[in-house]
C-alpha cells in the first residue's frame, strides 16, 4: 500500500471521482473546500471527471456544482455523457434478462427502477423508492404497469431492486437474479439499499477504458477515487487507485492507496497535499 507522500501529481492527467460517500456526503453537498480544491485542480491542466452509479438526473447537480467539461461515466458504465446530454457510448442489457429480471421482481414482490438513458422507469413512486429517487428533478416516469413500456427493454442500460427496510431480502433476491440471468448479466450492490442488474463486464472501470480512449490518455495517466464494491474494478484500473477511509473491504483492497473518510473530505485534503507539492 503507498503513502500519501509517495505520489506525484503531475503523472496524472485525469482524476475520477465516486459520488456518494467518496466527495459527496450521503443527504449532504459538496463541501466549499471540495469545489475550492477542484478549481485549482482545473486550473493546473488537470481535468477531473465522475463515474457514478447514478444517470444524468441524478448526478448532474454535482456535475454542474463541478463545471465539469468532459463527458461523465454514467449508470456504472453504461453510459459515457456529457453533463449537456451529449451520449457518446452506451450499452443496454439483452432484452431477455430485462424481462426476467422484471418477472422476478413482480413475483416476489420487490421495488425495480429500470434506467434507460436520462430515464428512470418504475410502476409507482413508493415510500421505499422515494427515498433515493424523491429528489431526482427530472427524467422520473411511473408507467403503471411495465406491460407499457415493453419496447423499451431492448435500451435498457440496468436493473435496479431497491430496499431500503432489509438488507436480508435483497441478499436472497441476489441470489435469485444469478440463478437466472445465467451468466449474461453481473449482479453487484452498489450500496446495502441497492441490487443493480448490468451488461455482462460492463462496469466503471469499462467506462474509464472507454473515456480515456476518447480522451487519448493511458490508464495510468488516471487517479480514481471510490468507497463501494461497484468501485473496486475502477480503483484496479487506474494509474492510482484511492479509496476513503469509510471504504468497503472489496473497495480497499483493490485500491493502491487509502486516504480520509468522505465526512473529512478525505479526496480534497489530499489533493490539496499533492497541489501544495508540485
Amino acid at each position: 500500500m503507498m503513502k500519501p507522500e509517495d505520489v506525484d501529481l503531475k503523472l496524472y492527467k485525469l482524476l475520477v471521482f465516486d459520488i456518494d460517500s467518496t466527495i459527496l456526503p450521503r443527504g449532504s453537498q459538496l463541501h466549499p473546500f471540495t469545489l475550492e480544491v477542484l478549481q485549482r485542480l482545473r486550473e493546473r491542466g488537470i481535468a477531473c471527471t465522475l463515474a457514478t452509479g447514478k444517470n444524468l438526473p441524478s448526478a448532474k447537480v454535482t456535475a454542474d456544482e463541478l463545471a465539469i467539461d468532459i463527458p461523465l461515466i454514467l449508470s456504472n458504465g453504461t453510459l459515457i455523457e456529457t453533463r449537456f446530454g451529449e451520449v457518446l457510448a452506451r450499452t443496454a442489457l439483452p432484452e431477455t434478462i430485462t424481462q426476467q429480471v422484471m418477472r422476478i421482481c413482480t413475483d416476489w414482490p420487490q421495488d425495480l427502477v429500470m434506467y434507460i438513458g436520462d430515464g428512470l422507469f418504475f410502476p409507482e413512486m413508493t415510500e421505499n423508492l422515494s427515498t433515493t429517487y424523491g429528489k431526482v428533478p427530472f427524467g422520473l416516469h411511473q408507467v403503471g404497469d411495465w406491460q407499457s413500456i415493453t419496447d423499451l427493454f431492448p435500451l435498457v442500460n440496468k436493473c435496479v431492486a431497491v430496499d431500503h427496510q432489509s438488507y436480508t431480502n435483497l441478499l436472497a433476491l441476489e441470489k435469485a437474479f444469478r440463478k437466472n440471468v445465467n451468466g449474461q448479466a453481473d449482479v453487484l450492490f452498489t450500496c446495502p439499499q441497492l441490487l443493480e442488474v448490468v451488461p455482462k463486464g460492463v462496469d466503471k472501470a469499462t467506462g474509464m477504458q472507454e473515456l480515456a480512449g476518447l480522451l487519448g490518455i493511458r490508464m495510468d495517466e488516471i487517479m480514481a477515487f471510490g468507497d463501494f464494491d461497484n468501485d473496486a474494478s475502477m480503483l484496479a484500473a487506474a494509474g492510482l487507485g484511492v479509496a476513503v477511509e469509510n471504504s468497503s473491504p472489496a473497495a480497499i483492497a483493490s485500491a493502491d492507496l487509502v486516504i480520509g473518510s468522505c465526512d473529512q473530505n478525505g479526496p480534497a485534503v489530499f489533493l490539496d497535499r499533492l497541489l501544495d507539492a508540485l
